[in-house]
């Protein structure tokens, strides 16, 4: 028993000793072992940025452009917000499934003061760290729930227009928020015409995407992908309408949110890299609460390469 636990303390130094790693042009503001993950802010001097890390240095949680911490640092959240131009009407309740650093949220608060914004999160200390370090403050719009997401959809009665699935477990999402029963629940905590926005990393295309595509598919009408250009992140955006969108009309839809908005990303170039999800479907197969290897799959390349 001995042995156990001075193997386990060796490995939580080695574990945060690893994080230390960094950057001439980086200091390390803030380290801790949550229950449920390890968490560093890091600050780049020279980039004039912030942002939460795990244990893997390519890895990163969210983050804030210092001299402009209401402008979205990452691809993957401008991306995320074409969602917008999938529902016809403004968002009035939306759900945020993991907090971050707090920048999509806060983002969304911004342009929409007048939609209610939930959070799930499941870690207090995300929750304080956001506060302290990123500008993240909820109000009386903005709340957030320290909750795991999948309960707090499960126990909710409210319904929302755009729910962001954005929960991550140092660098994949835990396997319980990518089984079709799960995206069945939150599909039901949808109004009608609603949309998933989810943020899903994939370094390169692997097995565990082509089951990602083939689950989503098999519960949501229509799946539609977006690529970012700077990261290994696909955006998958999910609706309840049968009806296809293009990219020409996507694009004018978006352009037009973002002139009305006058939003600092150009969500009318995002909207024509919209790939429809036919382009990306195999054999691959459908992630379940008892079949879902998302720590294997992730290594494993898909058979469409």
């Amino acid at each position: 028993m001995i042995q156990r636990i001075l193997i386990a303390v060796s490995l939580l130094l080695a574990w945060g000793a690893y994080s230390l790693a960094l950057e001439p042009s980086e200091k390390l503001l803030f380290e801790k072992n949550s229950l449920y993950q390890y968490i560093s802010v890091i600050e780049d001097t020279v980039k004039n940025e912030r942002y939460i890390r795990n244990n893997k240095r390519e890895i990163y949680q969210g983050g804030i452009y210092l001299n402009a911490p209401d402008r979205l640092l990452f691809e993957y959240s401008q991306i995320s917000f074409i969602s917008l131009a999938f529902l016809d009407r403004e968002p009035r309740d939306v759900l945020f499934v993991g907090l971050g650093a707090g920048a999509m949220p806060r983002y969304l608060n911004k342009y929409y003061p007048e939609a209610n914004i939930d959070i799930a999160e499941i870690d207090p200390d995300i929750e304080k760290v956001a506060e302290k370090y990123f500008y993240f403050k909820g109000n009386e719009r903005m709340k957030v729930h320290l909750n795991d997401g999948r309960l707090f959809i499960k126990r909710t009665q409210k319904k929302y227009d755009i729910i962001f699935l954005d929960a991550y477990q140092n660098d994949y999402i835990p396997f319980h928020l990518t089984t079709v029963e799960f995206l069945r629940e939150v599909k039901s905590r949808l109004k009608e015409g609603g949309v998933v926005a989810s943020n899903v990393l994939s370094p390169f295309r692997n097995k565990f995407f082509d089951s990602m595509v083939v689950t989503y598919d098999k519960v949501f009408p229509q799946l539609y992908i977006f690529k970012g250009r700077k990261s290994n992140n696909f955006i998958f955006i999910a609706t309840l309408k049968n009806r296809i969108r293009d990219k020409e009309e996507l694009s004018s839809i978006a352009q037009k949110i973002q002139a009305s908005k006058k939003m600092d990303i150009d969500l009318g170039k995002i909207g024509w890299t919209c790939e429809h999800c036919d382009d990306y479907k195999t054999n691959a197969k459908v992630l379940t609460d008892d079949f879902a290897p998302v720590n294997i799959y992730k290594y494993q390349k898909s058979e469409a390469q």
